[in-house]
């Protein structure tokens, strides 16, 4: 496969990809297959080199960008592509401290922090310190958000409080050294010159900005917390200092790539510069592009390239100029808007057609233009997937999904949507502040007209017009009238003090017919994932505080909504769908036609932001915001591949003049064609009933085959994942699949305080067994972190104890101490369209590459019968986890340390023990055979799962929770 890809590629890409040696730097434009030359290049390294593919770390921008790189290189070289660590800066320096941890005490032995946390320690810092730039009198929390987004700049640079202050001390000698600092004449004489009283001002906000960032930092460190930049620049600082550490990562990491490296800011290249040290010429290879640097609002430098160059003198510069995505016409006219040394040659064969241009009267006529635009391109045959609507902000997609459900065309909106924006979402936070606050007759009245919870609208003004000509509570009428609905609410309201935040948010969603509700819209998957979003916002709250309160999550809600803080969920399926996205979001990404809206002067270029507090240059590098916009407008064209389209209105709502943006005039008027807008203006005029036309939503069909394989695609199909489709196909479709909220068991938190548990206690006994004590000590505080309730937590305990105390006297002689613990497996290929994954609770690594299976059970121990499927009540899960794990490893190419692994055995080890106290290990050697036939099965599964085969069939229990959802969408 290799050679055939290899085969295909121009000069420039074969000398990229045979480069394996030494620093190398590519300059990639747009469509000139840089992706490609990154795949094949690890494929050439690991068939030129001795090297395992866990020695290859490639480093890129974006998790899409990651899934992308590595479907790509599986294509080419199969399960191995799952061994090589591809990951994001901040993936990549989380694994490093979660596989450190005692090298990282701060981050591992703290809680993460929200933005709302953030807020609130700004706020603190405020108040307490003694400011005067960033504490003006009429409103002293003015500056709250601008100090959080320049402390996140600084973390983002590498920039710690202390080098901030020298940093500062440099700019106030500059400062002074100014030549013409002073009038020199005039009544101002001896005054400092207006321009250099902003510069002077901004020093003195700066250095008030780093008294809050160090006092920021200090409460971070007393509340053991850490926010997202932390992690980057704990990595940074642990490098800088531990020399042991940093050696073993330089040893496995012999080959280093970075994708997208314009977007990369000073921490993060500095992580690349400290694991490429220990070489003066080492075998980093980055591709990157600076016409398209659009991220320098999170850090990343125009300057990475000369940083790069300058680094290593002696790298090899190679530029990839022709271009396989683009007509000619479309490069010309980016190149007009960005010009650079090297124009990009068109060589993807497309018909050579010009860019058309639309300055339409006003934005509703300018938005029926592109959607009525793509009907007709839908109509005439074109797939709704090969188009996409590019637009500059989030909110502009709100106008265009609107006029798109008037003409009923499907559409996937894939940049970050608000949560809290969506309808159904703010009619379940209704429903849950009547609960929080329940014996208000305001919250009560309120939640009377949530559709979901089936109320008749009549009866419920009926109950509001008795209260209020009775002068009584609602309440009273409810409990009469409404006998159900009101114990519901009181049980909830109940529940509310006395069961687990995520155990009541899943209870309420259920029982209300929310998720009902839900399951019979036409935009389900949406709704679903929303739901989930903020289902995952709620149990990130509970992981810090396992006693958060439904109250306080209001709370934080309101808060978010006091600072205009987003909730974001990308919940979009492009299949089959026209693709609306940001142009930022566009990055990487390419389609046949490109729709450019909204692209008039001041929303597209000369953007009026003002910026409150204004940074000291403390990484030498610049830039306008202008230069930023046509980087982004730049980006924007480049994603076409047959026809770009640019339109804006020449007037807005209010009936001002707009001008289109100033990067649309840089454009030679020969590549250029202008749209009839006039034409298109009389047809909007007679169709302006579609305006009050209904709404069409069409979501993405959930009995749709492409979905099915877009999340099987996604998530991988697990032991788990099997066991649950064999038990019913609709529990594997809702939990596997769908991802309906569901809250932890206690049970469920128990076995995870328990397996974490082990796997500290097994990493750290490989050269002698740790102390019973440890292992008390580290499953009190796994169980703790559990949002158990005070009752089920000392039985937790209790049980824990008991069970691990007895577990450790009864093997502490005969563990086998060589051991991978909690061993993830990101893919194995079993065929083209099946990708098998999971986690291995321990693997004993004996003689050779020859390992035994350990899989722990924190259930009471079952007989081997039970554990085989071979009794009447048992259904073989069990044994068929083992059988799996042989297969998965049978085919699996470890990251480093030789050939596959060996199965000779597998474990059924019981953590607790039987009724007399004995604690059972039942061992099993599975048999090719039984892996051929359990192959034979997944095959079949899939096949179901695949072409939907399984979609009218249903388990044979009566009470199936799963089968229920089901029948809801009928």
């Amino acid at each position: 496969m290799f050679d055939q890809y290899y085969n295909r590629l121009n000069k420039a890409q074969k000398e990229a990809v045979d480069a394996i040696e030494g620093p190398v730097m590519v300059v990639a434009g747009p469509g000139t297959g840089k992706t490609q030359i990154l795949t094949l290049r690890i494929a050439n390294i690991l068939k030129q080199s001795q090297i395992e593919p866990g020695n290859i770390l490639a480093l890129t921008f974006t998790v899409s960008g990651v899934a992308s790189m590595r479907k790509r290189l599986a294509e080419i070289i199969g399960t191995p592509a799952y061994a090589v660590e591809i990951n994001t800066f901040h993936g990549f320096c989380n694994n490093i401290i979660k596989s450190n941890p005692t090298e990282f005490p701060r981050i591992i032995g703290g809680q993460s922090i929200t933005e709302v946390d953030q807020i609130n320690i700004i706020q603190e810092a405020i108040t307490e310190l003694a400011l005067k730039e960033l504490k003006p009198w009429g409103d002293p929390l003015y500056f709250t958000r601008a100090i959080l987004a320049g402390i996140n700049d600084l973390k983002r640079e590498g920039v710690h409080p202390v080098e901030f202050t020298k940093a500062i001390a440099k700019e106030r000698e500059r400062f002074a050294t100014i030549p013409d600092l002073y009038h020199e004449k005039g009544p101002h004489k001896g005054k400092i010159k207006g321009d250099y009283q902003k510069l002077q001002k901004q020093i003195a906000k700066n250095d008030e900005l780093n008294v809050v960032y160090d006092f920021y930092q200090q409460k971070l460190s007393e509340r053991k917390l850490y926010d997202y930049g932390d992690m980057v620049m704990e990595v940074v600082r642990e490098f800088q200092n531990n020399k042991d550490l940093l050696l073993q990562l330089q040893e496995q990491y012999q080959y280093i790539l970075v994708d997208e490296h314009q977007d990369t800011n000073n921490a993060q290249n500095k992580v690349i510069e400290l694991l490429c040290n220990f070489h003066a010429d080492p075998n980093i290879f980055v591709v990157g592009d600076e016409k398209q640097a659009i991220f320098r609002f999170q850090g990343a430098s125009l300057d990475n390239f000369l940083y790069f160059k300058k680094l290593y003198p002696s790298a090899r510069l190679i530029v990839l100029k022709e271009n396989y995505r683009s007509t000619q016409k479309i490069l010309d006219a980016a190149h007009h808007v960005l010009a650079g040394e090297k124009e990009l040659k068109a060589n993807a064969g497309h018909q050579n057609i010009n860019i058309r241009l639309g300055a339409f009267s006003g934005p509703e006529t300018e938005l029926f233009f592109a959607v009525e635009d793509i009907k007709n391109k839908i109509d005439s045959g074109i797939a709704p997937g090969d188009i996409a609507i590019l637009y500059r902000d989030n909110r502009d997609a709100l106008p265009l999904a609107h006029i798109f459900e008037k003409f009923g065309i499907p559409f996937s909106i894939e940049s970050d949507q608000d949560i809290m924006a969506d309808h159904d979402i703010r009619k379940l936070l209704l429903l849950f502040r009547a609960i929080a606050d329940f014996g208000s007759d305001e919250r009560l009245l309120e939640a009377l007209h949530i559709d979901f919870l089936g109320i008749p609208p009549l009866e419920a003004y009926q109950i509001i017009f008795r209260a209020n000509e009775r002068r009584i509570s609602p309440y009273s009428i409810i409990k009469s009238n409404l006998p159900d609905f009101y114990a519901k609410l009181s049980d909830w309201a109940s529940l509310s003090h006395n069961i687990g935040l995520e155990e009541l948010f899943e209870k309420i969603v259920r029982e209300s017919g929310f998720l009902a509700a839900i399951m019979k819209k036409p935009d389900v998957f949406e709704k679903l994932g929303k739901l989930n979003g903020l289902f995952d916002e709620l149990k990130s709250l509970v992981e810090r505080d396992k006693d958060f309160k439904l109250s306080q999550f209001l709370t934080y809600v309101d808060t978010l909504r006091t600072h205009n803080i987003l909730l974001k969920r990308s919940v979009a399926v492009s299949t089959g769908r026209v693709r609306l996205m940001t142009a930022h979001r566009s990055k990487g990404q390419e389609f046949d036609y490109v729709y450019i809206v909204l692209a008039y002067d001041g929303h597209w270029g000369n953007k009026r932001r003002p910026n409150l507090l204004p940074l000291i240059n403390i990484t030498g590098s610049s830039g306008t915001d202008n230069e930023d916009e046509r980087r982004l407008f730049y980006v924007a064209l480049t994603r076409a591949k047959k026809q770009a389209t640019i339109t804006y209105a020449a007037s807005n709502h209010a009936g001002q003049d707009q001008l289109p943006t100033l990067f649309v005039n840089e454009i030679k008027p020969e590549l250029i064609d202008n749209i009839d807008t006039e034409a298109v203006r009389q047809s909007f005029k007679d169709k302006q009933d579609i305006l009050f036309a209904p709404a069409i939503t069409i979501g993405p069909d959930i009995q749709s085959k492409e979905l099915i394989r877009e999340l099987f695609d996604k998530f991988g199909f697990s032991v788990t994942g099997l066991n649950n489709y064999l038990k019913c196909p609709w529990q594997y479709f809702y939990t596997n699949l769908l991802r309906i909220p569901k809250a932890k068991s206690k049970h469920q938190m128990y076995g995870t305080a328990v397996h974490n548990t082990l796997k500290d206690f097994f990493d750290g006994s490989k050269e002698k067994l740790l102390p019973v004590g440890f292992l008390l000590e580290r499953f009190k505080t796994y169980v703790s972190k559990e949002p158990l309730q005070a009752k089920d937590l000392d039985e937790s305990l209790a049980k824990g104890e008991r069970s691990l105390r007895g577990y450790y006297e009864a093997y502490k002689d005969g563990w086998h101490r060589n051991t991978l613990s909690e061993f993830n497996i990101k893919g194995v290929q079993l065929t083209a369209e099946i990708r098998l994954t999971g986690k291995i609770d321990k693997i004993e690594i004996h003689d050779g590459n020859e390992v035994r299976v350990v899989d722990y059970k924190t259930s009471k121990p079952k007989t081997r019968g039970e554990i085989e499927g071979i009794t009447k009540t048992s259904s073989g899960d069990i044994k068929r986890q083992l059988i799996f794990y042989k297969l998965l490893l049978d085919k699996f190419d470890p990251p480093v340390g030789g050939g596959r692994y060996k199965m000779a055995a597998g474990d059924i080890d019981f953590i607790e023990p039987d009724d007399k106290g004995r604690y059972h290990k039942e061992t099993f050697a599975i048999l090719d055979s039984e892996v051929q036939d359990l192959e034979k099965v997944i095959k079949t599964t899939c096949d179901e799962i695949l072409n939907l085969k399984f979609w009218s069939r249903f388990c044979d229990d009566k009470d199936c929770e799963y089968c229920a959802l089901r029948k809801m969408m009928s």
